[in-house]
């Protein structure tokens, strides 16, 4: 098996396909908070480890004093540790909070405004920092004068904040000050929740060098005076304990220095050598127009690009390899599309870098912080081709690289085109439900992302839906208002799509067999967490099940631009019946599947409002839907008589409202089965 890979989106892989070329894996969605485990750099300088734990504190805005140890409202510890030293990490696990909505307060407070801070010296300047928000919730008390506790299962938040651009230090007096605050003033002056419990944990490197604060030399370039520019790398660097050398502060930074740096400060060089083509080498990309398709070949060509995992692989091959390189202007912005798919004879990869406004020179140094987005496949299961999609903006230029994957090469046509955006699809809303609500789900209480076919961290198109039978829906018969489905989605809005289909079978498959009700569009904007969106037909959709058949209700999910795109809702112990099929051609699913077969226990939650009984196909000849078939509906047949091909009066299909449709109306008088 050959999947792509996961980025920084999951916490979890799950590889399934037994293909052996397949490039493409499903991924589960992660949990909004995951534990950072401590690095081996974390911990340079001996590994210092100090700790500060917080039981049963409540913690206040910052202007109610909740940083200033002067104040009454202070909620900080101290503890003495080496002055000058500098900060390698801070930590915290086990915080769980309760986030109030203070009486008075015209809101609730939320969890993910509360802030750990400590005592820090940048060299110069002593001060509190912002290092940490342990809970990335938005949401708080629902209820005024109350609190509610987060995390909700209790099992309390962990992570570590890791500084940059500059090494922080203990300052002069030695003392580090650890208080827990809250961002948001709601107006009160009281506390905005309590801390039930936090331990936090800071660890220290060796001390900062002067020579880091007084340097004039890059750390990635060989240069006579001691030190280097970037304050955290030149502390790391020359530090014995963390395997550096003392050396390069004190008398020069040589070329030992250089290649420390990159070990320890992951310092991205750029060489190349011995370029093959004219576009070989990023310093001299080919300008290319927008829209026509340029051959290439990449027989021969060197890898002057860096790794990226973003388009690794199971077998961790990071490397873009034997790189071509190409230079495109956006200049009204939109949705860019570069493209190989299916026009290669080899197995490609395609990353795109941000190179800075229309005209200016790019840095290929930079290449590593410029880097946007890499496409490892696009559905092409022959050769495993690219295609990487993503938002460009106005009056920026853009590198696009072509290279291969396990050092594969060959030709192809690469094809940029970039499309102007679309004008966002405003929320919905379902003002007007009908009395009736049917759902296989058990609670609404969202616990669960969805799985997704991804490719390099960046889920593909993905398909979703659930079945229903009459059963299900209590009626044969059914008005369709509106429907609510649980949906994450971290990256940038797209455009998605809710599908109400029908199946003689009972079965989503074949999807060729599936006859469309209705299709709503809808904005699947940002989501902090799993989230529920609303989809509304105005005119409702009548839904008929007397013949045995069943419905189907689908979301369509495009490409994402930058994001993990998926169904958000539970497991099998959150639906009473059925379960949630996918569908995903770049996964190889040509059909619908159950999440089961793939081996993932993730149930969508849908809820779908409307009339049961209602609509015209429970009972022709009922035209105001009274649920009676009579006088008024007569009225009806006289006021369409004569031609009238297509209306619902015209009850036998000829095109002409007359006598034989009275007869027929006479044929079902009285209350509707």
């Amino acid at each position: 098996m050959k999947p792509g890979s996961l980025a920084l989106l999951v916490d979890l892989f799950f590889d399934f396909l037994e293909d052996s070329r397949m490039q493409f894996t499903f991924i589960k969605a992660s949990a909004a908070i995951s534990a950072v485990a401590i690095t081996s750099a974390a911990l340079a300088g001996g590994g210092d480890t100090y700790e500060v734990s917080f039981s049963d504190v409540g913690y206040f805005n910052i202007a109610t004093g909740g940083i200033d140890p002067t104040s009454p409202n202070y909620n900080g510890q101290g503890v003495a540790a080496d002055a000058g030293r500098y900060f390698a990490s801070f930590g915290w696990s086990n915080t769980v909070l309760d986030v109030c909505w203070n009486t008075g307060s015209g809101y609730s407070c939320w969890a993910s405004e509360c802030n750990f801070a400590m005592t820090m010296s940048d060299g110069t300047d002593t001060g509190f920092y912002n290092v940490g928000v342990p809970i990335a919730v938005d949401t708080g008390s629902e209820v005024e004068g109350a609190c509610a506790t987060y995390p909700l299962d209790g099992t309390g938040a962990a992570g570590q904040a890791d500084f940059a651009p500059f090494a922080f230090q203990v300052d002069a007096a030695g003392d580090v000050q650890v208080a827990v605050y809250q961002a948001w003033d709601d107006g009160t002056g009281l506390a905005g929740g309590t801390v039930v419990t936090a331990d936090t944990f800071f660890t220290l490197g060796g001390d900062v060098p002067a020579a880091c604060a007084d340097a004039d030399g890059s750390c990635g370039e060989v240069h006579s005076t001691p030190g280097c520019t970037d304050i955290s790398c030149c502390a790391v660097v020359c530090d014995a304990a963390a395997g550096g050398d003392p050396f390069c502060c004190e008398v020069s930074w040589d070329s030992t220095c250089v290649d420390t740096a990159i070990a320890l400060c992951g310092i991205y060089i750029y060489t190349c050598d011995a370029p093959q083509y004219d576009n070989d080498c990023a310093t001299s990309p080919l300008a290319i127009a927008l829209g026509t398709a340029v051959p290439f070949n990449t027989t021969g060509a060197n890898t002057d690009g860096p790794d990226e995992i973003g388009c690794g692989s199971g077998y961790e091959d990071y490397p873009i390899w034997s790189d071509l390189w190409y230079m495109v202007d956006s200049v009204d912005g939109g949705i860019m599309t570069a493209t190989c798919c299916n026009v290669a004879d080899f197995d490609t990869k395609i990353a795109v870098y941000n190179a800075g406004a229309i005209g200016s020179t790019f840095d290929p140094a930079n290449l590593p912080s410029a880097f946007i987005i890499c496409n490892e496949d696009c559905d092409d299961p022959t050769f495993y081709s690219s295609e990487a999609l993503t938002a460009v903006d106005a009056g920026t230029q853009y590198l696009i690289r072509v290279g291969g994957y396990q050092q594969a090469t060959g030709t192809g046509d690469l094809t940029v085109s970039i499309e102007g955006a679309e004008p966002p699809i405003p929320p919905q809303t379902c003002d007007t439900p009908g009395p009736d609500m049917f759902t296989q789900s058990t609670t609404d209480v969202m616990n669960a992302g969805g799985v997704a076919c991804a490719a390099g961290g960046i889920t593909t198109e993905n398909n979703y839906c659930r079945v229903y039978t009459a059963a299900d829906m209590g009626n044969d018969v059914f008005t369709i208002d509106c429907i609510r489905f649980g949906m994450t989605n971290p990256g940038s809005y797209i455009a998605a799509g809710i599908n109400i289909l029908k199946s003689p079978s009972g079965s989503p498959a074949p999807y060729a067999d599936l006859e469309v009700l209705a299709t709503n569009a809808f904005g699947l904007y940002t989501t902090v967490e799993n989230e529920y969106v609303t989809v509304s037909f105005a005119d409702g959709v009548n839904v008929d099940l007397s013949d045995g058949s069943a419905l189907i209700i689908e979301v369509a999910i495009p490409q994402a631009l930058d994001g993990f795109v998926t169904f958000a809702g539970g497991t099998g112990a959150d639906v009473s019946s059925g379960t949630t099929y996918i569908r995903s051609g770049p996964c190889g699913i040509a059909e619908y599947i159950p999440n089961g077969d793939i081996g993932f226990d993730l149930e969508w939650f849908v809820f779908t409002d409307g009339t049961a009984g209602g609509g015209q196909p429970d009972c022709p000849g009922d035209f105001n839907d009274d649920g009676m078939v009579d006088g008024a509906d007569f009225g009806y047949i006289l006021a369409a008589w004569g031609t009238c091909g297509g209306c619902p009066e015209d009850l036998n299909g000829d095109g002409e409202v007359n006598g034989a449709d009275v007869g027929l109306v006479l044929s079902v008088w009285g209350a509707c089965p």
